[in-house]
């Protein structure tokens, strides 16, 4: 009798540990699929420490509404970057907002017309493949009190597309590209966020407006050229990710330029950015429109890296996606509100595409 009551026990006790066992492996799983997410802090406070360790030292502290993105987890913790630094959040007190946003996203493709209906259907999250690039380039903890909108991270993957550029315009006599050098290419330039999405704000200057402002000027400037160009929003309207894909899908466009400007919680933060994802389609062009930006531009170079943002990564054609410039920084946004500044951006992106597109005919 005792001898059968222990051994009940003993099986008791095993079973208890096992489910334990599963229900943190579970955990820990899902918080390995949640790396490079968007999350917001629900508690009055959280301590950023070096390390997964309560004995760490601390770094910072954040409080509830701010947003962060995490690329690691340990034993509960999560890893993010602030000042270019790691640092670690215990994650039981974050909130991951990728499917609050996710739904929003459903309801608002159902009111775009344009939209496919089989990009509406059964929306899958991707992994994002960024561990080697987290260790080549800088990142920064993100603060996000006005979530860009391109921030958003999860849909349905789109085959990728073949590339082969036009026949540039050349002179009777010579194989030299004379003026008017890029006729004959078509170029979307897509401004970013729009109508309800002001995108970021700083000083009373919203996001949406000025990257309608540069975008305009971009397309004056490569008319001049000979270009062909198309805007995915030419007003103050809200265009959603899946309708910005689709228009540089169905157009006939040679490359699709994406125009940002960045926000974050250090004002020390400057400079910019390009971004690309298809190594073979978009790599080379990211290295020629950012050469050409730091040429041009009197800012900070923080290079060229690869990302898994929508519209880079479901676009068929060329893409590359541009953070001209911190509107969280006091000197940056000075610049960048100005015409001056945009139209020096503009003449840098016609020298980067005129380079790349000279490279693609050799």
């Amino acid at each position: 009798m005792r001898k059968g009551l222990t051994s009940f026990l003993l099986s008791g006790i095993l079973i208890v540990l096992f489910s334990l066992l599963s229900i943190n492996v579970a955990q820990a799983e899902s918080l390995e699929n949640d790396h490079d997410k968007l999350f917001e802090v629900q508690t009055d406070s959280i301590i950023m420490r070096t390390a997964p360790d309560e004995e760490a030292d601390i770094v910072g502290e954040l409080v509830t509404g701010d947003r962060l993105r995490t690329f690691e987890e340990n034993n509960g913790w999560v890893k993010t970057f602030y000042n270019g630094q790691p640092v670690w959040v215990f994650s039981e007190e974050l909130l991951l907002l990728e499917e609050n946003q996710k739904e929003m996203e459903d309801m608002e493709e159902k009111n775009q017309e344009e939209v496919p209906s089989e990009q509406s259907d059964g929306e899958k999250s991707d992994e994002k493949e960024s561990e080697a690039e987290e260790s080549e380039q800088q990142k920064h903890f993100v603060f996000e009190k006005h979530s860009p909108e391109h921030a958003v991270e999860d849909e349905d993957y789109l085959p990728e597309g073949f590339y082969k550029p036009n026949q540039v315009q050349v002179s009777e006599d010579t194989i030299v590209v004379t003026k008017n050098q890029l006729y004959g290419y078509e170029i979307l330039i897509d401004a970013g966020h729009g109508g309800k999405d002001s995108g970021a704000i700083s000083d009373g200057v919203l996001e949406k407006d000025i990257t309608l402002a540069t975008a305009e000027k971009i397309a004056k400037r490569l008319e001049q050229e000979g270009a062909t160009v198309n805007l995915t929003r030419e007003n103050d309207t809200f265009i959603s990710l899946e309708n910005r894909v689709h228009q540089s899908n169905t157009k006939n466009a040679d490359v699709f330029i994406s125009l940002h400007y960045d926000y974050f919680s250090d004002s020390a933060a400057n400079g910019i950015n390009t971004y690309f994802y298809h190594e073979h389609t978009s790599k080379e062009l990211a290295e020629e429109i950012h050469h050409a930006l730091v040429e041009e531009l009197d800012m900070t170079d923080r290079g060229y890296r690869k990302e898994s943002y929508y519209v880079l990564r479901n676009t068929q054609k060329p893409a590359v996606l541009l953070e001209l410039g911190f509107m969280t920084n006091p000197d940056d946004l000075e610049k960048v509100k100005t015409e001056e500044y945009q139209i020096e951006v503009a003449e840098a992106i016609t020298n980067g595409l005129l380079a790349y597109f000279d490279k693609e005919t050799d």
